[in-house]
């Protein structure tokens, strides 16, 4: 079920691909180079977990090692959820598959409440019914993945796809695992204009992440201020000079790191044509699944963004965040639509500060 990164000369994890996404999300100025990578909702069901669970306690040598489904989740491809009923139906058969995989029902424990940290839990608002005549136990899925319009359920249980819902099997792990490899890698060769960067990308978004919110709460008469200074830095030749210069130091500081940036070798060359490649592959084979969506609400915008912060968010943000993904409206109190739009939709819920987010399990 796991298959590790072998080093090679163009050394990305997938995991840098999250940082990436979440700069998408919260930097518009990022989305235009970041639109186009695929990042699906999947529903695990009890048997994704519990193959999940026993590949860890009865198979895994290496500690670290990851299954393509874990990767994929790490790496923010796929964002994984569950209702609530997970947790009982896993509880209740995890002393079978401590005895099972050989191991005490406390390093069981221990594991599972590993595996729920990459899992977001949500509360069904609705019965469900329809749904529990194929099967009850099923119900609490399917009712979550129409409730929160997710991409699949991940399953091998037939029944689902009975319910006229859409299920992915565990043959699609290594599919999505590798497209989330090849394109982290290709992304942050983007990024980096022809060259692939392999220092901490983390630390890129926090920089990034960090002047982009210092410069948003700035006042409207200080933020024209900054843009007229920068103007007149950027005009002015001796100010130019200055500022290449102190980009330069930046520069060569950063060149001391080891490594800080990898030369397009004729190796990494081909590396990169393999990864191109790679992620053209499985972008079509995951897009092949994929439903045909119509157009999307402000809701459905939100229901999304909500799932892929790991924060509540105010209603001034998500309203930021829906516009900022495309969605037109000419409203002058948008913001306002949005707020009232949440407090209707059972789904959504607000926290004491007043943000929000998605039904969770207490």
């Amino acid at each position: 079920m796991a298959d590790e990164r072998k080093p090679g000369l163009v050394s990305i994890p997938s995991d840098a691909l999250r940082n990436l996404l979440n700069l998408r999300d919260e930097v518009p100025v990022f989305r235009q180079l970041l639109e186009d990578i695929i990042q699906i909702v999947i529903v695990l069901d009890a048997s994704a977990v519990q193959g999940e669970l026993r590949w860890r306690l009865g198979s895994r040598t290496n500690p670290t090692a990851r299954t393509g489904l874990h990767e994929a989740i790490d790496s923010g491809v796929v964002i994984a959820v569950a209702p609530s009923f997970l947790k009982q139906e896993i509880e209740k058969y995890l002393p079978l598959i401590a005895s099972e995989t050989g191991v005490s029902l406390e390093a069981a424990n221990t594991e599972w409440k590993l595996v729920q940290r990459f899992i977001r839990f949500y509360v069904p608002t609705g019965d469900g019914a329809e749904f529990a005549l194929v099967d009850p136990e099923d119900s609490a899925y399917a009712l979550t993945a129409r409730e929160l319009d997710a991409d699949f359920v991940r399953t091998t249980d037939l029944d689902f796809t009975r319910m006229g819902v859409n299920v992915i099997g565990p043959d699609s792990d290594m599919v999505l695992r590798d497209y989330a490899r090849a394109t982290s890698v290709l992304v942050t060769v983007k990024l980096g204009s022809g060259l692939a960067l392999t220092f901490g990308i983390q630390a890129f978004v926090e920089m990034i992440r960090g002047i982009t919110e210092m410069i948003r709460k700035l006042p409207p008469a200080v933020k024209l201020i900054l843009v007229t200074a920068v103007a007149i830095a950027l005009l002015h030749p001796t100010s130019r000079e200055k500022l290449i210069q102190w980009l330069k130091k930046i520069w060569e500081r950063l060149r001391e790191t080891k490594p800080v940036l990898v030369s397009i070798s004729q190796g990494a060359v081909k590396h990169l044509a393999e990864a191109a490649k790679t992620s053209s592959t499985t972008r079509k084979v995951i897009q092949s699944r994929l439903r045909v969506r119509g157009k999307q609400t402000a809701l459905s915008h939100a229901r999304l963004i909500c799932l892929r912060s790991k924060e509540p968010l105010s209603a001034d943000e998500i309203a930021r965040r829906i516009l900022a993904n495309g969605y037109s409206s000419r409203s002058k109190t948008f913001t306002d639509y949005v707020r009232r739009r949440l407090k209707q939709d059972g789904r959504f819920v607000a926290n004491a500060k007043g943000l929000w987010m998605l039904r969770a399990a207490a």
